[in-house]
């Protein structure tokens, strides 16, 4: 089996929660995301009941309500990259070389996902603005010192602010030169801020920090972009000595579980959090007892979608759980996607980012495919395909057997599903 190299799992230490250092104290406050007050409430689609309600747990997947504290990615939404040089190192790139490594690429990647209800511009301050420290004395790595990142921070908003109208933009992407020495592409990641910066008049409550490689990790910027708008990591990142595999909650399916999936695609989950899916796109599969009986289009299609058809089944499992269905049919982002069908997963609104806060179900454990290109071939073939069924047991002791009837020529499958509830 091929292995991705380490560096392409790295986001769940991003997010850690980091120790307060005083000497970043008066400018930063510790760097703990979870610290961010929750705004009111902004109903989620469907609600009532059907779905987690949204917990205190780090990106939590609860859809009960949106926080405010995060952009929501709906209509257009402007972005500006800054680019950072250091005094021991000139540039070899242009402005305009490193800013066509991550756009339109990423761009274009949030179009398709969210059937173009979401535009996301970015805006470039095409110069190299120099740090006043070299390249070598802020630090930078994967397990970044909380002082030496307070200080890249605070030297970046300052040197950036002279540039750029801070006011103007819902995300700012900080973008070292990637072929500094002292720049490690391990420490790309969104920082949140419990205590915001000010400039400009606006508080910054969240920078993507950019030290990538030149050309840069497939799809790196849409995974990091995903964080600044409350999605979580997906994958697991095993302790020290481990040899347990990243991605066993979601393998290939949603990017924010790897960058590198044959099937990036969000999950329709995220797509209806974000706002993407439309009335009557989503439906609640209540406990009944009885047979239900649903037409499905691939959520990674494009807009147009047959009549009358939903893109994501919800079947509440728990004050905190869910059950998610959905067909994935190779679509958009899902080009490369190692196999087609109805995909199933576990929500969890109560278990935080890289925790493992969803679990893709394997509908055919025991075997795996796509050995050579796959980031974890046992979930590579986890769809179901016509004829195939799944047995699931809730938290609340419910079971749910999810059978695939049909496909129709139009693209959608018809999906039967059966609870009981204990």
């Amino acid at each position: 089996m091929s292995r991705l190299p380490e560096r392409a799992h790295r986001e769940q230490w991003r997010y850690h929660p980091l120790r307060a250092v005083a000497a970043a104290a008066s400018v930063f406050g510790a760097v703990v995301a979870w610290t961010l007050v929750m705004g009111p409430a902004v109903a989620a689609p469907g609600g009532g009941g059907c779905v987690p309600v949204r917990t205190r747990a780090h990106h939590s997947e609860g859809a009960s309500s949106w926080n405010r504290a995060y952009p929501r990615p709906r209509g257009d939404l402007d972005a500006v990259m800054v680019f950072l040089s250091f005094p021991d190192s000139p540039p070899k790139l242009t402005t305009r070389a490193v800013e066509a490594d991550h756009f339109p690429a990423t761009s274009r990647f949030f179009a398709r996902a969210s059937y173009g209800r979401f535009r996301l511009h970015a805006h470039a301050a095409h110069r190299w603005l120099r740090m006043p420290g070299t390249s070598y004395s802020y630090g930078i790595r994967r397990d970044w010192a909380d002082a030496d990142r307070a200080r890249y921070l605070r030297d970046a908003v300052a040197v950036a602010d002279k540039a750029v109208d801070f006011a103007k933009y819902q995300v700012v992407y900080l973008v070292a030169d990637p072929d500094a020495p002292g720049v490690d592409s391990d420490a790309t990641k969104v920082v949140n801020l419990a205590r915001p910066i000010r400039a400009d008049g606006v508080s910054l409550r969240r920078l993507v920090t950019v030290f990538e490689h030149h050309p840069p990790d497939r799809n790196v910027l849409a995974h990091e972009t995903g964080h600044a708008f409350d999605l979580p990591d997906l994958y697991y990142r095993p302790p020290a000595g481990s040899t347990a595999d990243w991605d066993t909650h979601v393998g290939d399916w949603d990017l924010m579980g790897s960058q590198f999936g044959l099937a990036p695609d969000p999950f329709a989950w995220h797509k209806w959090r974000l706002g993407w899916l439309g009335k009557g796109q989503v439906r609640c599969v209540r406990h009944t007892g009885a047979a239900h009986w649903y037409e499905l289009s691939p959520s990674d299609a494009g807009a147009a979608a047959p009549r009358g058809t939903a893109r994501l089944l919800v079947v509440p499992t728990g004050g905190d759980s869910a059950l998610a269905i959905e067909v994935r049919g190779g679509a958009g982002n899902d080009a490369r996607a190692c196999r087609r069908g109805v995909l199933l997963y576990e929500v969890r609104a109560d278990v935080g980012s890289g925790d493992g806060p969803i679990d893709v179900l394997d509908g055919h454990p025991g075997t795996g495919a796509c050995a050579n290109t796959s980031v974890y071939p046992p979930l590579a073939d986890a769809p179901l395909g016509v004829g195939e069924s799944f047995s699931y047991d809730g938290q609340d002791g419910s079971t749910v057997r999810v059978t695939v009837a049909g496909r129709a020529a139009d693209g959608s499958w018809t999906v039967k599903v059966t609870d009981d509830q204990a």
